[in-house]
């Protein structure tokens, strides 16, 4: 079973790199924001940068991460920037069990409703699953956001 754990060393970078790279869904452009979101937190911490780590290891590795923080637009919403887990590790609940610590991190800061977006991409249809049946509800869908065909999809949980 996997051990979650809160924040990211300098080792975890690579990674989080493969982690994203398995699973087919990611842009480049995306994976490069992630590792310099990654870069931000290793230089300046969690409470400075404003972004929040957990991860998922096994005997393997790091095999899971996800990325939060508060915005810094509302008194009490979180966002969820990144969570994804190793293609050769999906399927466990490995996901629903950090989303839970997630929210409940989210709530120990006073945070009252975490948003996550992600593509509306056919390729996203498990991912949007995933969300609803961890309570999350669809708030907006942003036609064409991300490119043609490809919107954004704007969920949210009150917490």
């Amino acid at each position: 079973m996997a051990l979650i754990s809160k924040g990211i060393g300098p080792d975890d970078k690579k990674r989080i790199e493969e982690i994203l790279k398995s699973t087919s869904f990611f842009y480049d452009f995306e994976i490069e924001t992630a590792l310099e979101i990654a870069d931000e937190t290793l230089n300046k911490g969690s409470e400075e940068s404003g972004y929040f780590w957990l991860k998922a290891s096994d005997e393997n590795g790091v095999i899971a991460f996800a990325n939060y923080g508060k915005n810094s637009f509302s008194t009490h919403s979180w966002d969820l920037y990144w969570i994804a887990v190793h293609q050769n590790s999906r399927h466990n609940k490995l996901g629903s069990r950090m989303l839970l610590d997630i929210e409940n991190d989210v709530r120990s800061h006073g945070g009252k409703i975490l948003w996550i977006e992600t593509s509306g991409r056919p390729l996203y249809a498990p991912t949007e699953a995933f969300y609803q049946r961890n309570g999350y509800s669809l708030q907006a869908s942003l036609k064409d956001f991300y490119g043609p065909g490809d919107p954004k999809q704007i969920y949210s949980k009150v917490l």
